[in-house]
């Protein structure tokens, strides 16, 4: 075994403790025998003390090599646990939703139908319909900090709703387009269909919008697959209804198109495009999917750093995806700055006030606070374990309206129509797996190859440490104890010379043996 199996009096060391001694012992029989590369050199009898402390530095400077080595395999096991490999370039695009479409009106409302439902109503003292009218635009200062609103016009929307009654979202109401003042004609997977069986008027970032396919509070979803190729996509020829519409007054001649998450609030987290008048707009999407293997979702939420939908509960709304927790954050800070939320994001979750307009510069002069443009008013929002991202790449051209075309869908087009064209362009899309970067098994092998590459060591080694001082080490010391309590039994009896001696400084010691 290299130790010792019976230990002679001249090998004690009385200098020492028992218990040091015997460590010495079980570290010199240790070195003798270890697996571990270099130790044997630094006990070799055939060799002097200085290779001795050479070999003692180099095994030292190995193992604290190994030692950083393991430490950094460790660190990025527990820092980046999972990878994202792509599984397919190919995955049929019919195993997807078609994208959730969002047509939003540039302009907040309808100016006709606002004009004929002021005329219902008691006006402030010294107001007029007209100006009321033009006065609608202090609702852009629920979302935007472009322009600041007078007391003057502030003071007078209030007294507005105050004499007929009327709270924000009712006012709101009747002025808002309805989904059939914006949308002519609809088609989907190549069969004119009427846009009120697909289409749902829908709350967004920007007011009152047309949605296809989202899933919200209060709309029914309609779980429409994708196919691929432009046959099969969904066409839409937007016309406003509106004979007050004036583009030179909106600076816009157009229509947004959202396309985002099933389960994302639209906002501008969308991937958002301006849909001119007068033009045929081909909107080509490409999707891409990202999920998680069993293995990733056995992982607890610290692990993967991200979360499914369910996982991390948020206040204003109810599915987590990340423009979701982007927005909640900003409707917290309205609610910490301001005392209230703007009307679109009203859902009935929680019963925070309704922002009104004397809250407008409120909500103006914290808007850099409010759209977490500062850090300390960011909130956590960790990523999504799963989603579906969409790359959409929008072309037009001219609108024709006397072209030739057999397709009934552009029977009936007039001057000043659009024509969007949302569609998938390939057959197949990219579809990510997040999957274990590491786990338990290769991070052993790691620590294990640190080791060996290092000082030769391996799981048997940790073994024969732990063998050595514990089983040696006692051995060891019961062999260490038992010899010293021998010599002091065999160990002769001196007698010194008396101190008052005199005449002993300068003679040499004399010891009287006494034997027993």
């Amino acid at each position: 075994m290299g130790h010792h199996e019976e230990l002679k009096p001249e090998q004690v060391d009385l200098k020492v403790t028992p218990f040091v001694g015997s460590l010495k012992r079980t570290w010199s029989d240790f070195c003798t025998t270890s697996s571990i590369h270099g130790l044997k050199y630094t006990r070799d009898e055939d060799t002097n003390k200085i290779v001795h402390l050479v070999w003692l530095l180099t095994s030292v400077v190995m193992f604290i090599c190994a030692v950083v080595m393991a430490h950094t395999f460790y660190i990025d096991y527990r820092s980046s646990p999972t990878r994202m490999n792509v599984e397919s370039d190919n995955t049929p695009v019919n195993r997807l939703y078609f994208p959730p479409v969002t047509i939003c009106p540039d302009v907040l409302f309808n100016m006709q139908k606002s004009e004929a439902f002021l005329n219902t109503l008691r006006l402030p003292q010294g107001a007029e319909l007209r100006g009321i009218l033009r006065k609608l635009h202090i609702f852009y200062g629920f979302m935007l900090d472009d322009e600041r609103y007078s007391a003057e016009d502030i003071e007078q929307m209030e007294a507005l709703l105050f004499l007929n009654n009327l709270t924000i979202p009712e006012f709101v109401e009747h002025l808002r387009w309805d989904c059939d003042e914006i949308l002519y004609r609809c088609s989907f997977n190549g069969k004119i269909i009427d846009c009120s069986q697909i289409f749902q008027l829908s709350k967004t970032f920007f007011g009152h919008c047309c949605s296809f396919n989202l899933r919200q509070k209060g709309l029914n979803f309609t779980a429409q697959r994708a196919i691929s190729g432009f046959r099969y996509g969904l066409s839409l020829i937007v016309r406003y209804k509106d004979n007050s519409y004036d583009p030179l007054q909106s600076y816009s001649y157009g229509v947004k198109l959202l396309i985002q998450e099933a389960d994302a609030f639209p906002s501008a987290h969308s991937a958002a495009k301006f849909i001119a008048f007068n033009s045929e707009t081909f909107a080509a999407v490409r999707p891409q999917e990202t999920f998680c293997s069993a293995a990733v979702k056995a992982l607890t939420i610290e692990e993967r750093n991200c979360v499914f939908q369910k996982e991390f509960p948020m206040r204003y709304f109810s599915d987590y995806v990340y423009p979701n927790c982007e927005l909640n954050c900003r409707v917290t800070n309205m609610v910490k700055f301001c005392g209230c939320h703007t009307y679109f994001f009203a859902f009935n979750r929680t019963s925070d006030r309704i922002c009104t307009f004397r809250d407008i510069p409120c909500l103006v002069d914290n808007f850099a606070n409010i759209i977490t443009r500062k850090k300390s008013t960011q909130c956590y929002c960790p990523l999504t374990c799963e989603h579906t991202d969409y790359d959409v790449q929008i072309s037009n051209f001219p609108l024709e309206l006397n072209m030739p075309v057999a397709d009934k869908f552009y029977s009936g087009l007039a001057k000043n129509d659009g024509v969007l064209h949302v569609f998938i362009n390939s057959f197949g899309y990219r579809r990510l797996r997040r999957d274990l970067l590491s786990n338990m098994v290769t991070l052993v092998s790691n620590l294990g190859s640190a080791f060996s590459l290092f000082v030769g060591m391996s799981m048997l080694s940790v073994v024969e440490i732990i063998y050595y001082f514990s089983v040696i080490l006692r051995k060891n010391y019961k062999m260490e104890c038992e010899t010293r309590s021998q010599m002091l039994q065999k160990k002769p009896k001196f007698a010194w010379p008396q101190a008052n001696d005199t005449h002993s400084k300068h003679q040499k010691s004399v010891f009287i043996i006494h034997k027993s």
